[in-house]
């Protein structure tokens, strides 16, 4: 996908974990929709937020990211359709523009 001049890819990845600690009834399996600049400057790994998270989680890799540029896990606000089980390549573009973006 090519997003401001630049080529990315992503994937999505569930990672089905066990807690550390206690009984779990029913576990929610995460998921990460992980996107990559082809010049691997840019990488982040996007936690797919679940029903009533407040944010989803944002992990920065990349010596790229000039929102917050030193940051390495940035909270991202909740969107309209970010809970879908595959996103979409619109949503992904949406993402890149807001992590790519210095205004709040």
């Amino acid at each position: 996908m090519k997003v401001g001049g630049r080529d990315y890819i992503w994937y999505v990845q569930t990672n089905e974990g066990l807690p550390d600690e206690g009984y779990v009834d029913k576990l929610e399996p995460e998921r990460y929709l992980h996107i990559i600049a082809t010049n691997k400057k840019f990488i982040v790994h996007y936690r797919i937020p679940q029903q009533g998270d407040d944010h989803a989680l944002l992990r920065v890799e990349g010596e790229q990211f000039p929102r917050q540029p030193e940051a390495k896990e940035v909270a991202v606000p909740r969107w309209k359709h970010d809970t879908n089980h595959f996103p979409t390549a619109d949503f992904v573009r949406r993402l890149i523009g807001w992590c790519m973006s210095t205004k709040e």
